[in-house]
C-alpha cells in the first residue's frame, strides 16, 4: 500500500461545500456534522474569526492510500482518522472529514481549523508531513489492516466451519 499525506493552507472554508457534494461526510470534532454545509462553514468561521488578522485560516489535509489490498469500510476507515489524528495530537483541533472510498484507493480530506476552541493558533510553518506523521498513519493503517474483523475476505466461511 502506498500512503501519501499532503498538507495545505487554506484562506476560507468553501472548500466543506464542495466536499460536501462530492464525498461522504464521515465524522467531525467540536462540531455539528448534521448541519447543512453553509452552517458547518459558519461555525468555522466563527471560531477563527478569534484571531482577527489571520489570512490562512485552515489546514487542508489529503491523505491517500493506494493499492490496499483489503476493502475497507467507512468505520474502518473512521479508526484510522481518528488514530491518526490522535496520533500527531491535532485531535483538539476543529476538524471535518470526508471520505472517498473507492476500490483498492481510500482519500481522507480533513479540514483543520487553525484555531482551537481555547483561541490557540497552529503554526503553518509546520506544514508538510514529516517522517514521524508517515510513521502514526502506516500504525493506525496497520492496527485496521491486520485486525480479521476488518478483512472481508477472512470473514467468509464455508459451509462445513459454520
Amino acid at each position: 500500500m502506498k500512503m501519501t499525506i499532503e498538507e495545505l493552507k487554506i484562506s476560507n472554508f468553501e472548500l466543506i461545500q464542495t466536499l460536501s457534494q462530492e464525498k461522504i461526510l464521515a465524522n467531525g470534532s467540536f462540531i455539528d456534522i448534521s448541519l447543512p454545509p453553509r452552517q458547518i462553514i459558519q461555525e468555522f468561521k466563527t471560531l477563527s474569526k478569534t484571531r482577527r488578522k489571520l489570512r490562512n485560516l485552515g489546514i487542508y489535509t489529503i491523505i491517500s492510500l493506494k493499492n490496499t489490498y483489503i476493502q475497507l469500510n467507512q468505520e474502518s476507515c473512521l479508526k484510522i482518522v481518528n488514530q491518526y489524528i490522535h496520533g500527531i495530537g491535532w485531535h483538539d483541533l476543529q476538524y471535518i472529514c470526508f471520505l472517498d472510498i473507492q476500490k483498492g484507493n481510500i482519500y481522507i480530506h480533513i479540514i483543520f481549523n487553525r484555531i482551537t476552541p481555547q483561541g490557540k493558533l497552529i503554526d503553518i510553518k509546520c506544514l508538510g508531513a514529516n517522517w514521524q506523521q508517515y510513521e502514526v498513519l502506516r500504525q493506525s493503517c496497520s492496527r485496521i489492516l491486520e485486525n480479521p474483523a476488518n478483512n472481508k475476505y477472512l470473514q467468509i466461511r464455508c459451509n462445513c466451519c459454520s
